[in-house]
């Protein structure tokens, strides 16, 4: 399966592993508990607008985080540049009625800290709302992602009443059938017939395509399809609603009580600005519920998945012990896309963190995810005809098989422009020279670069008081400054370079964390703090450009530039003249 296949289970096992952490659903939780929707949205990342304060009551935003679609393509962060609408449990939605919104993040490598607002449903744009079930976000409705999915009282798709993986699919009469049926469809409106649908094929000019499981519409189950459009036929009081497959090739539902039909059209002529208006549902809103194939396929347990969406797929007296692959794959459900089970925590090894190397206060490791994939015995590395081993804690380096005077030595060969090779060269590539590392080197690496991604400023802090490596490099030879965009830079900033990092230093394209930030836009109070700090805007980079060269070649010549971006790099040029 493609990375760019949402059901890439090796890609949402790594999702689920990383994007909410532990403490974050422990301290929403607790938050809960005592009633502080205020602690909450703090302790899940999410900036409340004062206007919205009324509204984050019954939020959980551990929750909302865990269904929230991702930007995927081999990237754990959330979906970016969308308004969420946060459809209400109960009642009816007119126009001047307030709801609750979420913005999610304006980039996949920047914060991924979450803004709450609120607003007129009236005066939102029915072409642009996301809309989000209440059992996506609120805990007092979580548990309805069961009949949502196409459960039952005694069993969800895929899986047995016992709770292990269902070795026959979509042979009974039962709801859970009518979802695996639906699912192991050969053809596209059968999938949607076998959900419940009427399926109308009324329109010549746009006749029903066959299944094409690459398409992105192909990401939406027709079950939680048929579940939402009544819902919100009820609240909204809309009957047609449209999910749209490209720029002209849209599902058009009529939402009629419980009857719902379905045609597929292509937009012609005249039609175009009324398709357009309808209010729209979204494939990966409403996607085939990804925690069900992983614990199908072994790569997670049911443990393994946030206690709310566990209480409503997996409940007590359900669950049987950990589920292994079901017998034989069937498609659809990937059964056959397993490489392995979960990886199981070494001996020894601190939870949170891969086995053999960890130095650092439990709270930070309580702010981790499941263990990563870990090796029995040290990390070893080819060394001038033998192997040697290597340690590796917090990100710090440590070839033990050579002593400091002949580690001073290589380095200073490797400055002169010597070749190295074995540890040495391994450790040049640590620190971010191109080269090739061992792979459970990269996968420490990832590892931390996934819990400072998902667990913000706050665990960047709290691994650098525990002795991580403030030099840290990532895939691409960047520093913590090159991934600054997605932290506090008032806060982390000063502490960097205190730690000795250099504003000016380069990835292996060369470039700065100040041209990064003009190329690619980051904030202005950003920019201004990096130019404060001594960026240097003339240095080029592989390819001879400058964050001086790009203003004059192509930011003068933009006429849709922010004005606060404007004013930064004008406080740029100002202060390097």
């Amino acid at each position: 399966m493609s990375g760019h296949d949402p059901l890439a289970l090796a890609e949402w096992q790594r999702i689920r592993r990383y994007a909410v952490p532990e403490r974050m659903i422990a301290e929403c939780a607790e938050a809960r508990e005592r009633g502080d929707w205020r602690a909450a949205c703090a302790a899940g990342r999410i900036d409340l607008a004062e206007d919205a304060a009324g509204l984050a009551m019954h939020l959980a935003p551990d929750l909302l985080r865990w269904h929230l679609p991702r930007a995927l393509g081999g990237v754990t962060t959330l979906a970016v540049d969308r308004r969420y609408v946060l459809v209400p449990g109960e009642g009816t939605i007119a126009a001047d009625t307030v709801v609750a919104t979420v913005q999610a993040p304006a980039s996949m490598f920047g914060s991924q800290r979450l803004a709450l607002g609120a607003a007129r449903w009236g005066e939102i744009d029915l072409g642009q709302a996301h809309l989000l079930p209440a059992y996506l976000w609120d805990a007092r409705y979580a548990g309805d992602l069961r009949a949502a999915v196409g459960g039952s009282t005694l069993r969800v798709p895929g899986f047995g009443a016992d709770g292990l993986p269902a070795e026959s699919l979509g042979s009974g009469g039962d709801t859970p059938s009518r979802a695996e049926r639906s699912r192991l469809s050969e053809t596209f409106a059968g999938s949607f017939a076998e959900a419940g649908f009427e399926v109308a094929d009324d329109c010549p000019e746009a006749p029903w395509p066959r299944f094409d499981r690459r398409a992105f519409i192909r990401t939406a189950d027709p079950m939680r399809l048929l579940h939402d459009l009544r819902l919100f036929a009820r609240r909204f009081g809309f009957d047609t609603w449209a999910l749209w497959a490209d720029y002209h090739r849209y599902l058009q539902f009529s939402v009629d009580g419980d009857d719902v039909r379905v045609v597929w059209r292509s937009i012609v002529g005249s039609r175009s600005a009324e398709a357009r208006e309808l209010p729209r549902v979204y494939p990966d809103v409403a996607r085939h519920q990804v925690d069900l194939d992983l614990v199908r396929a072994g790569r997670l347990t049911p443990a393994d998945v946030h206690p709310l969406v566990r209480a409503a797929l997996f409940p007590a007296g359900m669950s049987g012990p950990s589920p292994v692959p079901a017998a034989g794959a069937v498609v659809g459900f990937p059964v056959g896309s397993v490489v392995g089970p979960s990886p199981v925590p070494v001996a020894g090894a601190v939870v949170g963190f891969p086995a053999g190397s960890v130095a650092g206060p439990s709270a930070v490791l309580a702010s981790g995810a499941a263990p990563v994939a870990a090796d029995d015995g040290p990390i070893r590395v080819r060394c001038r005809g033998d192997w040697h081993e290597v340690d590796v804690r917090l990100g710090r380096l440590d070839l033990l098989a050579h002593p400091e005077a002949e580690r001073r030595r290589e380095r200073a060969l490797s400055a002169f422009g010597g070749a190295v090779s074995g540890c040495f060269a391994a450790a040049k590539a640590w620190h971010g020279a191109p080269g090739r590392l061992p792979r459970r080197l990269r996968a420490h690496r990832e590892d931390l670069w996934q819990r400072m991604i998902h667990g913000g400023t706050r665990t960047v802090l709290e691994l650098l008081d525990a002795g991580m490596d403030p030099q840290l490099r990532d895939g691409r030879g960047g520093t913590l400054l090159h991934r600054l965009r997605a932290f506090d830079h008032g806060r982390l900033l000063p502490r960097l370079l205190a730690e000795g990092l250099d504003v000016n230093a380069r990835d292996k394209e060369g470039s700065t964390p100040l041209y990064l930030s003009v190329v690619h836009r980051w904030p202005a109070d950003l920019i201004i703090a990096l130019v404060d700090s001594g960026a240097d805007p003339y240095l080029p980079d592989r390819d001879g450009m400058s964050v001086i060269d790009h203003c004059e070649d192509y930011l003068d010549y933009r006429d849709d530039l922010d004005s606060d971006f404007e004013a930064a790099i004008a406080y740029l040029r100002r202060r390097t003249r």
